[in-house]
């Protein structure tokens, strides 16, 4: 998993390097936007990922953007509406 994570943090830094947004667009927003493409590349980059639940990919991207420092852990979890599992 943590492989999983640290490929979803690199993809998040790509992301808000490479997408602009207005500052007032929710980081709520920004996360399901990166979503789709993220649980994608997760799927096709690991095997034990290949059939996984929308919900763990999700989790695995929502822990890869706390990783990647562009957030905290309180502003991933304000804006999922969840708290993230301790996996780091």
């Amino acid at each position: 998993m943590p492989d999983a994570i640290d490929f979803a943090a690199e993809k998040w830094l790509f992301f808000t390097e490479s997408l602009v947004f207005k500052p007032e667009v929710s980081l709520r927003y920004r996360l399901r936007s990166f979503a789709i493409p993220a649980k994608q590349g997760l799927q096709n980059n690991f095997a034990a990922l290949k059939s996984a639940p929308d919900a763990l990919l999700f989790m695995v991207v929502a822990m890869g953007v706390w990783k990647s420092g562009t957030h905290s852990r309180e502003e991933v979890e304000t804006a999922l509406g969840a708290q993230l599992p301790d996996l780091l």
